[in-house]
């Protein structure tokens, strides 16, 4: 019996040891598999266990990566910022500064992106990942289309699709486009021919028929001296003419802004970057 005792005594430390691991080993299972917040539960689950384990930050750091992966930035943010905080001379620290800029850009809100990443280079211009927060603010800056401060961020970038992505920002004004103004113009000489311009084609018909009844109406009753009925056609028609230059109008800005979305998302496949958490740095891989 003192035996069975002893042996049960001795296996304790080892199971401690492999509970923790476990959790740890599932979490991260789980992420591999993208079932990002099922791991998060486990993460969670871990930190509550062992909320003085060594590898604490390393997890929570993981909680914010599984967020950012998992297309909730802003639940993301806290894991980062206080990493960030906490840390500001550890290299996960560091990490969490440059992620924590990376989830602002994801937020689309470029400008406190780009000033992470201007506050990540300042203070640690020695850091692995400093050519990668330039890269980075360079499209931070192109998706707003600030084409010259993109490409000033890319001058000095050592990596050797710089040249490329500088290259295709340098083309983005020759994109093919439909100005607004002409669009609208050519409806207001002929409903429907702005939609046409912008390659709406079913758009203009409407916008060309329902105006052509509305004219025919007019025509009709003032020729007949139906001047009631002249003047309630006349002024339902006016809404009418006026919404089919709106539209076309509206249907340009809409074909540019496809053009741009097309695009920008060409380059990023081409040109973009992917953060890889490895379980104690940050790196990044170039698409």
């Amino acid at each position: 019996m003192r035996f069975i005792f002893f042996v049960f005594l001795l296996t304790l430390p080892l199971e401690a040891t492999q509970i923790p691991k476990g959790i740890l080993g599932f979490g991260n299972a789980l992420f591999k598999e993208q079932d990002y917040y099922r791991a998060i539960t486990e993460y969670k689950r871990f930190l509550h266990m062992y909320p003085t384990h060594p590898q604490k930050n390393a997890v929570e750091f993981q909680m914010g990566y599984s967020y950012l992966k998992g297309q909730k930035p802003d639940a993301a943010l806290p894991y980062f910022q206080k990493l960030a905080t906490q840390f500001p001379l550890k290299r996960i620290g560091q990490d969490a500064q440059f992620a924590l800029a990376q989830t602002l850009f994801e937020s689309k809100q470029y400008d406190f992106a780009i000033g992470e990443w201007r506050t990540f280079q300042t203070q640690f211009p020695k850091h692995p990942l400093s050519d990668a927060a330039a890269y980075q603010m360079a499209w931070a800056y192109f998706l707003q289309e600030k084409i010259q401060e993109a490409k000033q961020e890319l001058i000095s970038n050592r990596h050797p699709k710089t040249l490329a992505f500088s290259q295709e920002i340098n083309q983005w004004q020759n994109l093919p486009s439909r100005p607004p103004f002409l669009a609208g113009t050519f409806s207001a000489m002929l409903p429907g021919l702005g939609q046409w311009y912008v390659g709406r084609f079913w758009d203009g018909m409407a916008a060309l028929v329902v105006n052509g009844m509305f004219g025919y109406g007019i025509y009709r009753t003032w020729v007949n001296e139906y001047y009631v009925s002249f003047g309630i056609l006349t002024f339902l028609a006016s809404g009418f003419y006026g919404g089919n230059i709106y539209s076309a109008v509206n249907s340009a800005h809409k074909y540019n802004q496809n053009i741009k979305n097309t695009n920008w998302q060409r380059l990023q496949n081409q040109y973009g970057l992917n953060l890889n958490w490895t379980g104690t740095a940050l790196t990044v891989s170039w698409e």
